[in-house]
């Protein structure tokens, strides 16, 4: 009897055991990870990359030949249009000098002749030997004024070339090169006593100074072939600035260029290797930034310019990873109590920017649905 007890509660506690281990080691409910739509603004945007400029820039050259003497300005200056900028002193070559200077006393002889020549006829009318109207007496009067002015230019030519000054009439020639705008100096590419050569000379000629307007700055980048068939002027844009990377700037697309330019030209080859164009940039501008007050901005700062392509304000958005595609259909996967967990449910996408998606029907805000990138492969 005593032995039936022991065995009973023996099976007993076995028994008991077992529901326990059952119990405690049962396999795990499903677990996935869940998320909800969200009501959000979708855009698509062309990233272009430049730098800001100053919408109009100048650069400063000289009419004519000679030394730096004098520079009376700095970059940084702001210069108003018309103001000195550099003086030049005349640096003419020994057979130019004495050119001029035949030149001068060539027309001066000629100016004698031609004066004594007019003396002589006057002579002839106080006599009354000749009319007032005859033709030679009229033709010296004209050669007379001629060979005045041709003496007036080489004297003012001689005057430049050895102090480089001169009049002529009430306009004073000076060899002082003064602002063509009104604007700032961003740069001086030239040094006190450097030769100048002139826009008149065969040669290419010397940069002297650049300046800019810096109350109008617009930034100039480039976008891909791809990007630049969906742009047109006026869309909105918003850059940011390499040395502000925090701000966000916004300003107005307002040229888009007809032409591309090759990233990568073809003419950048070697024997050894041929490189092909892998794409073409086309030259993008961007106007009426509202840049902060009291921000400092410097011509050529780098940039990144967003340009909204298109956008949908405050619609119901996913992230892309949560959506299971078949074949074309975009799918979400919502729990249940099935076998698997979950089960498809088809949805309708709108605007895409490469990381969430506008959901234009088949679920609601409030539905629980399974991160689809959490779940491994959703086909087994």
């Amino acid at each position: 009897m005593k032995k039936r007890w022991i065995t009973a509660a023996a099976l007993a506690s076995i028994s008991l055991g077992g529901i326990y281990y059952a119990t405690t080691h049962s396999p795990p409910k499903h677990s996935f990870t869940t998320l909800t739509a969200k009501q959000d603004t979708i855009k698509k945007q062309a990233i272009a990359v430049g730098e800001i400029m100053p919408a109009q820039v100048v650069k400063v050259k000289s009419q004519i030949s000679g030394i730096i003497n004098d520079i009376y300005v700095h970059v940084g200056d702001q210069v108003s249009a018309h103001s000195p900028l550099v003086k030049l002193r005349p640096n003419p070559t020994p057979q130019d000098l004495t050119a001029a200077h035949a030149n001068l006393l060539k027309s001066q002889a000629e100016l004698e002749l031609a004066r004594k020549t007019l003396q002589n006829y006057q002579r002839l009318v106080a006599q009354n030997i000749i009319p007032t109207n005859f033709g030679d007496y009229i033709k010296s009067k004209a050669q007379l004024k001629s060979a005045q002015a041709i003496v007036e230019q080489n004297q003012q030519d001689m005057d430049l070339k050895s102090r480089g000054e001169s009049t002529a009439g009430n306009v004073k020639l000076t060899s002082i090169i003064s602002a063509p705008i009104t604007g700032t100096v961003i740069d001086i590419k030239v040094d006190v006593g450097e030769p100048i050569i002139s826009t008149e000379s065969n040669q290419a000629a010397t940069e002297i100074m650049t300046m800019a307007d810096m109350s109008n700055i617009i930034f100039k980048g480039a976008v891909s072939e791809h990007d630049a068939a969906q742009l047109s002027t006026g869309m909105p844009v918003v850059l940011t600035l390499s040395p502000y990377p925090e701000t966000k700037i916004e300003g107005i697309l307002t040229k888009v260029a007809v032409q591309s330019e090759k990233l990568n030209s073809d003419s950048n080859t070697n024997s050894n290797q041929q490189q092909q164009s892998f794409d073409n940039g086309f030259a993008v501008e961007v106007g009426q930034i509202k840049f902060p007050k009291g921000m400092v901005l410097r011509s050529g700062f780098s940039a990144t310019a967003e340009i909204t392509l298109t956008k949908a304000d405050n619609v119901m958005t996913l992230p892309e990873r949560a959506l299971h595609f078949d074949g074309d259909t975009a799918q979400v996967l919502i729990p249940d109590n099935s076998k698997q967990g979950y089960h498809y449910q088809p949805v309708t996408l709108g605007l895409s920017d490469g990381i969430n998606v506008e959901i234009k029907k088949g679920i609601d805000t409030k539905q629980p649905l399974i991160d689809a990138s959490t779940v491994g492969d959703t086909n087994d």
